[in-house]
Order: structure tokens, then sequence, then C-alpha cells
């Protein structure tokens, strides 16, 4: 029962009009739904593969895709993040403050 129950919804979210959706002609409060922000590590002055990965992986969900870089060198960083395929936007917040967050300068 419990497997038959499962399939129906799989079935059921399959068909459903949002996951066939063109999301170019879908309303503006709903693609503002759709989008991702991926959060952009970086290390001497270099986004970390893991970041890019994570931008792939929200390009994969559709939608928009923003980055966020911080640091005290995140203005050269976001430059850098500007040229990835799928970011749409990049926000950055250079300070200083935010180096002591990271693992390795703690």
């Amino acid at each position: 029962m419990f497997a038959a129950g499962r399939l129906s919804a799989l079935r059921h979210s399959t068909s459903s009009p949002l996951s066939r959706a063109n999301f170019s002609q879908t309303p503006a409060s709903l693609r503002r739904l759709l989008s991702s922000l991926a959060l952009l590590e970086h290390h001497d002055g270099k986004l970390n593969n893991s970041s890019l990965a994570a931008v792939t992986a929200a390009m994969r969900m559709g939608g928009s895709v923003t980055g966020l870089v911080a640091g005290g060198d995140a203005k050269s960083v976001a430059e850098q993040a500007a040229k990835v395929k799928g970011i749409e936007k990049v926000l950055f917040v250079a300070n200083d403050a935010y180096n002591k967050v990271c693992w390795w300068n703690a």
C-alpha cells in the first residue's frame, strides 16, 4: 500500500504543470521563487572548486543563480565569479571581518 502511494505521489509530482513549465513564461513572482543563492568560497584570491560545483548544481535546479562573495579581497573574487557560466548576478561584501570566519584563519 505504501509503495503504491509513493508511486502515485511521484507520478503526480512529475506530471504537475510546474515540472514542465517554461520558466521564461511564468509570472515574475514565481520566477523569483525559482532562484538560487550560491555562497562562493575563496582562498588567496581564487574561487574554490566546491563553489563552482555549487553553481552547477544550482543551474540544474533551474531559475537564476546569484553568487555571494564575502571577505577582504571580495571585489577581485567577485570579478572572477562574474565570468563563471551560469551566474547572473554577483553580490560581494568587502570587509576583513569576514576573513576571521574561515577555518584556515582560525
